[in-house]
């Protein structure tokens, strides 16, 4: 089975993390482009688990920084990683 993870890369530490994960059931492009629309006119997400563009990041020695969502990336569960 597949599924979607969202992407962050925080701008202050430049750690990458899955936030949210989605089934992707709408069509994937589609999903994102309605997402990125929804954040852009600072609309709320309307589905439960749909990323927003920016979130605060705690970097882990007691700094916080602002991430960036960069995308949703494919992956297969039944894969070993």
């Amino acid at each position: 089975m597949k599924r979607l993870d969202a992407i962050y890369k925080c701008r202050l530490c430049g750690k990458e993390y899955v936030d949210c994960s989605t089934s992707g059931e709408k069509s994937n492009q589609r999903f994102v482009m309605d997402m990125m629309y929804r954040a852009v006119r600072q609309k709320k997400p309307e589905e439960v688990m749909e990323p927003t563009l920016y979130e605060c990041h705690s970097c882990g020695d007691g700094s916080y920084g602002v991430a960036d969502f960069l995308g949703l990336k494919v992956k297969d569960e039944g894969a070993t990683e």
